[in-house]
């Protein structure tokens, strides 16, 4: 018989995220968090393949108090690795998470009390509630069927190629990030923008019949916002099961320029170019492959099919 832990928080620690920056962040907050949470232990994730087994571990031994430190990344890690568990198992969870990371959407929209030195923080476990998630099967390059979840939002265009830009940055934005994290998010946006051709695709939604556009991006959210700044319109909430569609066909530079400007305002809906729904389900192909991008990690795929299980796993407030 495990012994049984349900006071105890295993927080799991990816010490590479925000390009390496990680460590020093959590050894600034560590003190503090130490006075928040007076019952935690902390395991550094070796790799994301060992992960599932980790939680498995925690899961049975009643530590069912489970926090992501690190970037929205490594807030999807523990997802995908809460929701592999047993439907018992995963129900009973909670997830926190610590922000380790350069964007950090997962802790969006901020709030200021929930800040320790600068670092976002979801650990208070008194105010968790349920939370939908988004399921999203695809087929990858090379045609084998797979499946992941995501807490936030995922996408298929320029934010999943900024995305991928992004997370594999050459010197010159890598020297803006250490400047200015945000700044570098809009400069890796502004280069797809100016590089960017679209996918060419055969889009379905639920409630919006199909159409087969040539798209500049599309915004599959459970969270408004997005990379930096960015933010939709679209009234989507955490667990109001329900999923969040916005579709930017081709634009031109400059057309692509007063977008970004506009998600920054937060106004996207209505303006030329764009479609938007509240729907059940998304499906998008392409005869080519496309990046997809999940929680802020990207994939490349053929096809992807989105739909919303419901308030499936409970979130720290």
């Amino acid at each position: 018989m495990c012994e049984q832990a349900p006071g105890r928080v295993r927080v799991f620690l990816n010490p590479q995220s925000h390009h390496g920056r990680g460590w020093a962040l959590w050894r600034r907050i560590e003190g503090e968090l130490a006075r928040r949470l007076p019952a935690f232990t902390v395991e550094e994730i070796a790799s994301p393949e060992e992960l599932p087994h980790r939680v498995a571990d925690a899961l049975g031994r009643g530590e069912t108090r489970l926090v992501a430190a690190g970037g929205d990344g490594t807030v999807n890690l523990l997802l995908n690795a809460i929701m592999a568990s047993p439907v018992a198992a995963h129900r009973e969870a909670t997830m926190g998470a610590i922000g380790l990371g350069s964007s950090n959407d997962s802790h969006k929209p901020f709030r200021a009390e929930s800040f320790v030195r600068g670092v976002p923080v979801r650990i208070d476990f008194d105010r968790a509630s349920l939370c939908d998630v988004l399921r999203l099967e695809y087929r990858d390059a090379d045609g084998c069927t797979r499946s992941r979840f995501c807490l936030n939002n995922a996408s298929v265009g320029i934010t999943a190629e900024a995305n991928a830009f992004f997370n594999s940055p050459p010197a010159w934005l890598r020297a803006i990030h250490r400047v200015s994290p945000n700044a570098a998010c809009v400069a890796a946006a502004l280069r797809m923008l100016l590089t960017f051709r679209g996918v060419s695709c055969q889009m379905t939604v639920a409630n919006g019949g199909e159409r087969a556009p040539v798209v500049a991006n599309v915004a599959l959210l459970k969270n408004p916002h997005v990379s930096g700044s960015f933010c939709y319109d679209i009234p989507i909430q955490r667990d109001d099961g329900r999923l969040g569609v916005a579709v930017c066909e081709r634009l031109s530079p400059l057309e692509a320029v007063r977008m970004l400007a506009a998600l920054r305002r937060r106004r996207f809906q209505g303006r030329p170019k764009t479609s938007s729904w509240l729907a059940s389900a998304f499906s998008l192909s392409s005869e080519w492959p496309f990046a997809l991008e999940l929680d802020g990690e990207v994939v490349h795929a053929r096809s992807v099919h989105c739909t919303v299980v419901p308030k499936a796993v409970r979130y720290c407030g």
